[in-house]
């Protein structure tokens, strides 16, 4: 059959794709995979093993390997969403040089096929450096839908073994010190958190996915939805919306919802963004799109909407690799990051020994006389340079005493008035990841994973080897 084939170098021209059937045990091999039944009797795309040179993503899109790379590299160092980069192959790279005067043209792209490229490009790579076979189903709703299962099994995968420069090392993120005469190896990572959400089940700090993105609970939660959505009201919701018959929770339903969801609107009608609490409203001149106000004095806590994921945390050597990854659900709290750390660096041994965190004082008040403190036993806790001076009090004396910076003579080299490390190399991986919020806003949990997972490793790629070429040894 007739398919495009878009190329790095001579657009999109069109080609013609042949299958061929065993007749022994009707297996038919396609480009990329090849088709039979699996145990169940269901059949299943079992692709062959190492990386194509060119990719069928669709039965009508086949791609060379070098516009796949050139495709993945624009979504990690462009930050261009699947649209971009679909637009900008139409618009500058689509029309071969010689075009056809056949019947068939290959279609132009849509960002809905690069989107599934990129995940069925990363799951290739990802079967090739592991030596085993990607599977898929046969039947499918969608690319997106047949590729679901492949990513979960890839995202377990990355939760079990962690980003392949897990233990990396450079002249940047590793010192050489000397102690009582003797050398010394000082190693040292950084910890931050970032607002990056996307939709999760309301209940607080409930890691089960929701069904649909759109979804307000889990499959678990669901009765909740038929349940009035006032703080403390366990009333049945009125048909087609979230809160019951209560004239202070219908007002503020009615509030939020001639709001238009727009920030001036919803602050003229006494709505409190950061805690979702309206309140009655200090202008005399009520707004006309406040159809019903609320009963003086009356508080009415409520969140519409969908609800977020808290914070992605990261751990990032010095050098500006990020090593971990964790999703928080509900607040970026000292007993959650510890929790987090200790999954990250699961050995004592594995620690590294100063971390920066912003919030070290805390955690380290926390651990005291926890039996969590025996991991961070060989570890200071440090809060990093730039919030210490802006951010902590100088009159906290315990943060002074133990998490100053200045404190550890191994944190800064006199001779050359230089820290020893980059304490804020979180911080600029987080000005590199936040760039990527409107892409994740509306991703399901399982895409949210892989695809941060996958951008994170293209990147720390990218980053070891400028490190290599820089003389920095990793």
């Amino acid at each position: 059959h007739y398919a495009g084939l878009y190329t790095l170098g001579h657009g999109a021209v069109p080609v013609i794709l042949h299958s061929l059937r065993c007749r022994a045990c009707s297996a038919t091999y396609h480009l990329n995979y090849f088709r039979a039944n699996d145990s169940l009797g269901d059949q299943a795309r079992i692709y062959y093993g190492g990386q194509p040179h060119v990719n069928q993503a669709e039965k009508h899109m086949v791609f060379e390997d070098r516009l796949c790379h050139l495709f993945r590299s624009q979504t990690v160092h462009a930050h261009a969403s699947a649209s971009a980069i679909a637009e900008i192959f139409n618009a500058s790279m689509a029309s071969p040089p010689a075009p056809s005067l056949g019947a068939f043209q290959p279609a132009p792209l849509r960002g809905e096929s690069i989107a599934d490229l990129f995940d069925l490009y990363s799951l290739l790579l990802h079967h090739s450096k592991q030596g085993t076979n990607l599977r898929l189903p046969e039947t499918a709703l969608n690319q997106a839908d047949r590729l679901r299962d492949a990513m979960q099994q890839r995202n377990i995968f990355m939760s079990q073994n962690g980003q392949p420069q897990w233990a990396h090392t450079c002249s940047e993120c590793t010192k050489v010190i000397e102690r009582n005469g003797k050398p010394h190896v000082l190693t040292c990572a950084v910890t931050d958190g970032l607002a990056i959400g996307r939709p999760c089940c309301r209940v607080h700090n409930c890691a089960l996915p929701l069904p649909t993105p759109k979804a307000r609970y889990c499959l678990t939660h669901a009765h909740l939805d038929a349940i009035c959505i006032v703080q403390g009201c366990g009333a049945p919701a009125r048909s087609g919306m979230q809160t019951c018959e209560e004239p202070a929770h219908v007002a503020r339903e009615d509030a939020y919802r001639s709001s238009g969801h727009e920030l001036e609107e919803v602050q003229a009608a006494g709505v409190d963004l950061r805690t979702q609490e309206t309140t009655q409203p200090t202008s005399k001149k009520r707004r006309r799109d406040v159809p019903h106000p609320l009963p003086p004095g009356k508080k009415v806590r409520a969140q519409f909407g969908r609800h977020r994921t808290h914070n992605e945390q990261f751990v990032v050597r010095p050098c500006g690799v990020i090593v971990g990854r964790g999703t928080f659900y509900g607040a970026e709290s000292v007993s959650s990051v510890a929790k987090f750390l200790k999954s990250i660096f699961p050995m004592i041994r594995s620690m590294p020994q100063v971390l920066f965190f912003d919030n070290s004082c805390s955690l380290r008040r926390w651990l005291q006389d926890r039996p969590e403190a025996a991991h961070f036993k060989n570890t200071a806790l440090v809060v990093d340079v730039f919030h210490y001076k802006s951010k902590h009090s100088q009159e906290d004396v315990f943060c002074s005493t133990h998490c100053n910076p200045a404190a550890y003579p191994d944190l800064y080299d006199v001779d050359n008035k230089r820290w020893t490390f980059n304490s804020s190399a979180c911080e600029q991986a987080n000005a590199w990841l936040r760039k990527y919020q409107g892409q994740l806003r509306e991703m399901s949990a399982i895409r949210f994973e892989f695809f941060l997972d996958e951008v994170i490793m293209a990147k720390n790629e990218a980053t070891v080897e400028d490190l290599r070429r820089r003389g920095h040894e990793p």
